[in-house]
């Protein structure tokens, strides 16, 4: 048996600024008690913030994204699957270190997201939701994490083979054009062609995720009934109801642009393609304000592993740009907690009685600034408990 106490505490919803008492037997929250409460024969953790085990929405586990030169990292990309496994087991740890327990890997060609999701089962690092390798049209964008096909029999077909991925992801559309602030290309699916893959995820009984971004793109997406929208850039106020309504969620990934706006030399982007990433980031951050106040479901994803998005740190970054576009505190923190746990249909999420033992801990509340929740004194799930070198340890009652 444990016992947590925080001097406050966000529940999954709300933002409680007093202290709290909960108590995990095995897998299970078995009480939340109001103020402090001495709990016999129980080892006792204290904290200055507790809530859910933090969610990484969007993250490629096999990519250093602590790797900034541009050379380096495509030659990494010839340095074979050991090598690229190592990364993810490194990665992993960062994640943990964050607060995060639950990532989601958005996709990778090697297998590398599958081998983790196996390999780390029940151990004390951050649960893997793997997506696998994604679908992609023949000779378009997303050689590095998914499969070709050629029309929607073949395509619909490869989903069909997805029987052990969390997650069927989709490459919709291409990258953007920075200096143009628009998508290159038109989309790489036509509606009968993604209804037919989403009808096969369907038949799976999996998810759907779509790398997208621009206006009809993302029409399709939300037509073809999509279960969220990863980057997403260039929404409007439309799609944004219509995804609302749809219940289509949105993992709005800001950190790589922002990034290579900030470090434009790193990437060879002139003056032109700077103004661009700037229009393209305040239509972002508009949108993400929108999109709050429009009801659409907000998933907390970085896209870490991305050039400048280092794994855990990019996490963070995201929310506090969600923070930056106007979102409440309570919003942002769903966004990373609650949310993903309840769009993807996975238990926990919600510091409550019968719930299960999924939180993470952190030295002070994010109410004096959200980088309170760069690092993590502990994270619990079930009866695994995780602590760094800190001076917040296990005491026995």
């Amino acid at each position: 048996m444990l016992t947590i106490h925080a001097d406050s505490w966000f529940d999954g919803s709300e933002l409680r600024h007093r202290p709290v008492t909960v108590v995990i037997d095995g897998p299970v929250i078995t009480a939340v008690h109001d103020g402090r409460v001495a709990v016999p024969s129980s080892a006792t953790l204290h904290v200055g913030f507790l809530c859910p085990g933090l969610v990484e929405s969007h993250a490629h586990l096999f990519l250093d994204g602590h790797e900034f030169d541009t050379a380096k990292r495509q030659a990494y990309m010839e340095a074979g699957y050991d090598a690229f496994l190592a990364t993810g087991r490194r990665n992993l740890e960062r994640l943990r270190a964050s607060g995060v327990t639950l990532v989601r890997d958005c996709g990778d060609k090697w297998g590398i997201n599958h081998a983790l999701r196996a390999e780390t089962a029940g151990s004390a690092l951050p649960v893997v939701r793997s997506a696998g390798v994604a679908v992609r049209r023949k000779g378009r964008y997303g050689s590095f994490f998914a499969e070709e096909v050629v029309d929607a029999v073949t395509a619909a077909a490869c989903v069909r083979t997805r029987g052990d991925s969390d997650d069927v992801k989709i490459v919709l559309t291409g990258i953007i054009d920075f200096a143009a602030a628009a998508v290159k290309g038109g989309p790489q699916f036509n509606l009968d062609e993604l209804n037919a893959m989403t009808v096969a995820a369907k038949e799976l009984g999996k998810p759907t995720v779509a790398h997208c971004s621009g206006r009809e793109g993302i029409d399709l997406a939300v037509q073809a009934g999509i279960g969220s929208i990863e980057h997403g850039f260039f929404l409007d106020s439309v799609l944004l109801d219509r995804m609302a309504a749809g219940g289509t969620a949105w993992t709005p990934t800001w950190i790589p642009v922002a990034w290579v706006r900030d470090h434009p030399e790193a990437c060879g982007v002139g003056p032109d393609g700077v103004a661009g990433l700037g229009r393209i980031l305040d239509q972002h951050r508009a949108n993400l304000g929108e999109a709050h106040r429009r009801g659409v479901t907000i998933l907390a994803g970085s896209d870490a592993g991305s050039l400048g998005v280092r794994h855990g740190d990019g996490l963070h970054d995201d929310l506090a740009a969600y923070a930056d576009a106007g979102l409440p505190l309570a919003a942002v923190l769903a966004s990373a907690t609650s949310a993903p746990r309840r769009a993807w249909g996975v238990d926990g999420g919600i510091i409550g009685v019968g719930r299960p033992a999924d939180l993470a801990a952190f030295a002070a509340s994010p109410v004096a600034g959200l980088s309170r929740l760069r690092q993590a004194v502990a994270t619990v799930r079930g009866e695994t408990v995780w602590q760094p070198a800190s001076p917040y340890s296990l005491a026995a009652a």
